[in-house]
């Protein structure tokens, strides 16, 4: 996985260990998003899991450049856009 803030690019097996064991009320949420990703990770880890750590330079964390996997700071109007570009096919395309 990668983590930066409010954006995480996780793997299949990663996001349905922790859909599943939230189901089963084995993990639990804290107040920030980041410490609980953390802490899920790490009960991952100790269950015999590996993980792997990247990161690409299409993380972006200062607004949006071209070609994002994920972008930062985005007001709503803009995440709506966002979304709606990556709906019509256009792909990762700022709407600055």
């Amino acid at each position: 996985p990668y983590a930066l803030g409010p954006g995480y690019v996780i793997s299949s097996d990663i996001a349905k260990y922790v859909v599943q064991a939230l189901e089963k009320k084995q993990l639990k949420f804290f107040k920030l998003e980041d410490v609980s990703m953390g802490m899920w990770i790490e009960e991952y880890k100790t269950r015999g899991n590996e993980v792997h750590y990247d990161h690409d330079g299409r993380f972006i964390n200062t607004g949006c450049k071209y070609g994002y996997v994920i972008a930062h700071y985005q007001n709503p109007s803009d995440m709506v856009c966002l979304w709606q570009k990556l709906m019509k096919g256009s792909g990762p395309v700022c709407c600055e």
